[in-house]
């Protein structure tokens, strides 16, 4: 059985950061989040995955090219247009061997038991099978709701608070039947969760897999921060040799540096005297912490550099960027790569910096 793991789109809520680096290559404690998504593919009993491309491909291609995958197979279908969830699924077929196939949205971070779902699908007579969490906030999302035999009863998008009848939500992991496959047009855009499911579920033959497993979506800058927090706090994707305090052995810390797990520190990178990476931080390669700064709860990509006495506290730091002597930034604050944050300047309250912007020295608070 193979899947198709839909990572063609934009990433456009991830934005800057997703300008530069697909957001399937998003680092969580420095390997890309594609490396997780195969491995959680790889524990469910999966044989291989099609990837659905569109928005940088590259960069993935290129990140398999290196690895021996010991028989778990990786084919690759690039969209020249965009073609929607379903219709992204259609471009993956001539890769596909016939029979029921696992689809889930690029941007999932489970720890579900993949085979339990799949178990349970074929047990039915259901066309496709859909996984579904419960959710804090309801009124957020596009909630779905089953009867007692488990078949989806109906669709209800981002209800009032009056309105909500479930706190379930789709979780973007399916089953599919490969008639599901053949209803779907081949070359135009199609979503599978506003026409297929529901068709299906007019049919009564759309059920639903409820499941209480770690779950999130790293698509906004909230929950990929969220995210990494997790898996650095060994919460989701942890193995036998985890590690709460992961630095490479090229790295040496200077004199009067603190680091307080969980932390992950990738090769080359230089921490000097009196700098502190706080707990659940994520330091990319060649990363360089100047004397007495602080980085705490954050994501810094590759070749970032912190100079001294600066701040960076609960954002996420695109690659080759520059915080300035003194600078803060905090609050959920995303840089692009390449961008420049002058000596001095503070950052706050979700601010988004575009690559390659340079603020001169003291010149913006937030």
């Amino acid at each position: 059985m193979k899947a198709v793991v839909l990572v063609g789109g934009q990433g456009s809520r991830l934005r800057p950061i997703t300008y530069d680096v697909p957001k399937a290559m998003v680092p969580l404690r420095n390997e890309p989040f594609i490396n997780y998504m195969v491995n959680f593919l790889r524990a469910g009993g999966l044989e291989g995955v099609v990837l659905s491309m569109g928005y940088l491909p590259d960069p993935i291609q290129d990140y398999f090219e290196r690895w021996d995958m010991g028989g778990f197979s990786i084919d690759y279908a690039v969209e020249d247009h965009a073609l929607g969830t379903a219709g992204g699924i259609k471009n993956t077929e001539a890769y596909l061997d016939g029979g029921p196939i696992v689809v889930v949205n690029g941007d999932v971070l489970s720890g579900l038991k993949l085979g339990d779902v799949i178990a349970k699908h074929r047990e039915s007579d259901a066309l496709a099978t859909i996984t579904l969490t419960s959710v804090e906030d309801p009124t957020a999302y596009g909630l779905v709701e089953v009867d007692h035999d488990m078949l989806v009863h109906r669709f209800l998008e981002k209800p009032a608070a009056d309105e909500v009848t479930t706190n379930l939500v789709n979780a973007g992991i399916y089953v599919l039947e490969p008639e599901v496959l053949a209803m779907i047009p081949a070359g135009r855009e199609v979503s599978i969760e506003r026409e297929v499911f529901p068709y299906l579920q007019a049919e009564g033959r759309l059920r639903a897999y409820v499941s209480s497993s770690y779950w999130k979506d790293i698509g906004t800058p909230r929950s990929y921060l969220a995210a990494s927090h997790d898996v650095l706090s060994g919460v989701v994707g942890t193995r036998e040799d985890f590690d709460y305090l992961q630095v490479d052995q090229s790295v040496t810390p200077s004199k009067g540096v603190k680091l307080l797990p969980p932390v992950s520190v990738a090769e080359g990178c230089i921490l000097k005297g009196g700098a502190t990476i706080g707990g659940r931080s994520a330091l990319g390669r060649g990363c360089v912490i100047g004397e007495r700064a602080l980085v705490e709860g954050s994501i810094l990509l590759d070749e970032v550099e912190v100079e001294p006495g600066a701040v960076v506290r609960g954002s996420i730091i695109g690659p080759g960027a520059r915080v300035g002597q003194d600078a803060i930034v905090r609050g959920l604050s995303v840089l692009g790569a390449g961008c420049i944050i002058g000596e001095g300047n503070v950052l706050d309250q979700g601010v988004r910096i575009n690559p390659g912007v340079v603020l001169p020295p003291r010149s913006m608070n937030f």
